[in-house]
């Protein structure tokens, strides 16, 4: 899968990176909470 190989070169590649999340959702991200 394309976005597993990405996020896992992103992981390893990028020090102090743990973690790759996606947003695939239709709204714009200044509308989208995190919590």
């Amino acid at each position: 899968d394309f976005l597993e190989r990405i996020s896992a070169r992103i992981i390893n590649e990028v020090h102090g990176i743990s973690r790759v999340t996606y947003d695939i959702s239709s709204k714009p991200p200044a509308t989208i909470e995190w919590e």
